[in-house]
């Protein structure tokens, strides 16, 4: 599996990163196990998770996706091979929202704890808060970055210009900055004047792809797959806009003889060679092990310039 750079971060990180949300939850521990594996032996490194995942499956604690990944570094003894991501910020169950610094550090602890380790690679502000002085915040995870418990801090679910006066704020006190961003994005464009249930789950535009090429800031795009929607369309969310532009990936992914979620791991992983695009490492995640497997291996796939460009620019 590839491996690129995550300059700023200080991390070299493979061009996919395997989600875990569901870990411990809808994924029991045995195939969750498998699926770490088989990521691990293809080259594999990079691991996403959250203090929170999943608190909202029927009966969850918010606390199974890094329990279950703690349990699986310990027995793998593999700490030093995997770059681990996790989260702070979102409500689970009546505690935890916020960007206060009680909030970060503790939680922070709480994540060292369950992951049975002692530093987090990258974490992320997981969701903006404006209640909470950026300075108290930024300040927070500058502690930590200074303690050795956190590598490189990053921002999940916020704002471009958010993100701008995070780094203003960084720069004139001479501290940690978010040097990665998780957002919402796929293929198909959402339609215009579509309102997400969350604020949060925006996807990302031109303006925020721009911004992070610019800053050097990579893109770590969640629900890229848009829910198994372009392998099974009846599953495709419904913000989505499809016409011509679905029909360009469709034809395309026949034409190459993979299938049109392949396809957009291919696409998601070339956006670095497109003007003003920035290097992008395509999370997901499967309850399924062989389709998880078979989307593994486009981290390999170079796709042809012309394709990249028909499908980047093509229309509705």
């Amino acid at each position: 599996m590839k491996k690129v750079e995550f300059k700023r971060a200080g991390l070299t990180v493979s061009n996919i990163c395997l989600g875990t949300m569901m870990y411990g939850t809808q994924v029991p521990e045995k195939d969750a196990f498998e699926q770490l594996d088989i990521f691990l032996d293809l080259g594999g490194n990079f691991i996403d998770t959250s203090n929170n995942y999943a608190h909202w499956w029927p009966g969850a604690s918010g606390d199974e996706s890094e329990t279950l990944l703690g349990k699986w570094l310990s027995e793998k003894k593999c700490r030093d091979k995997v770059v681990i991501a996790t989260k702070v910020g979102f409500d689970r169950h009546g505690e935890g929202a916020g960007l206060s610094a009680k909030q970060i550090e503790y939680w922070c602890d709480e994540s060292l704890r369950k992951l049975k380790t002692d530093y987090i690679d990258l974490y992320y502000a997981h969701t903006d808060d404006m209640n909470t002085p950026i300075e108290e915040t930024m300040e927070a995870f500058d502690r930590l970055v200074k303690k050795g418990k956190v590598r490189s801090i990053g921002a999940s679910n916020f704002y471009t210009w958010r993100m701008c006066e995070a780094k203003h704020v960084a720069a004139n006190r001479s501290l940690a900055d978010y040097t990665v961003n998780q957002a919402c994005y796929t293929y198909l464009p959402a339609k215009g004047g579509y309102v997400p249930r969350h604020e949060f789950n925006l996807d990302a535009g031109t303006e925020r792809l721009r911004y992070l090429a610019q800053n050097d800031i990579p893109l770590v795009p969640y629900s890229c797959l848009a829910k198994g929607g372009y392998d099974d369309l009846s599953r495709l969310p419904v913000q989505y806009e499809t016409g011509k532009r679905l029909d360009t990936l469709l034809y395309y992914a026949k034409e190459l003889g993979l299938s049109p979620s392949a396809l957009v791991i291919a696409w998601l992983i070339a956006q670095d060679r497109l003007p003003d695009r920035p290097l992008t490492v395509p999370l997901f995640s499967s309850s399924r092990t062989e389709h998880l497997k078979e989307n593994f291996l486009m981290s390999d796939y170079i796709l042809d310039d012309e394709i990249l460009k028909n499908l980047t620019y093509a229309k509705n």
